[in-house]
């Protein structure tokens, strides 16, 4: 047979099998761990590409499914914020600011409380009684502080850093 030259130590070597890339049993076990070594990065390489061509906004919905997973484990022994009941089957994360109008306090740990889904979809989020249940638990000053923000933020941008960071933060 023809000689190679070995993939791990690079020195000249005679086969004996045609498929045989390494000259010892040492460079094949060398080799054998660095292969899964090499497909990690090249499977974290393609997740970057990925994520790269993913929208804003599925960017954002990514992190809010994360988001509101935290908060209903944060939530998972509290009453609904609006009506405080405490037994229901289908529980949300509801928001008192609107996720749809006040783009900057989407994930704000204030904003966003458990509810249940009757007064989250049903009663449109139930805002009068989610207003009163959130200054019972946080405070008259905190909730016109996020509300103050809320108008301050309605129109804002999420960066890819910052949803990286929230992801990584609630997970």
């Amino acid at each position: 047979m023809k000689d190679k030259k070995c993939k791990v130590c690079q020195v000249i070597f005679t086969p004996y099998k045609s498929t045989q890339v390494v000259c010892t049993p040492k460079c094949a076990i060398e080799l054998a761990f660095s292969k899964p070594v090499k497909s990690n990065i090249l499977r974290l390489e393609k997740k970057v590409k990925l994520q790269k061509l993913k929208t804003y906004t599925q960017r954002v919905n990514e992190v809010k499914v994360i988001f509101q997973r935290w908060v209903r484990m944060r939530d998972k022994d509290s009453p609904c914020i609006s009506c405080g009941i405490k037994e229901t089957k289908l529980w949300d994360g509801g928001h008192y600011k609107k996720a749809e109008l006040y783009r900057g306090v989407i994930f704000h740990e204030f904003n966003v409380n458990r509810q249940c889904r009757k007064c989250n979809n049903y009663l449109n989020g139930n805002e009068s009684n989610y207003r009163q249940g959130l200054v019972n638990r946080i405070g008259e000053q905190k909730v016109k502080d996020l509300e103050l923000l809320a108008e301050e933020t309605r129109v804002y941008k999420w960066t890819d850093l910052e949803l990286e960071f929230l992801k990584i933060k609630y997970k």
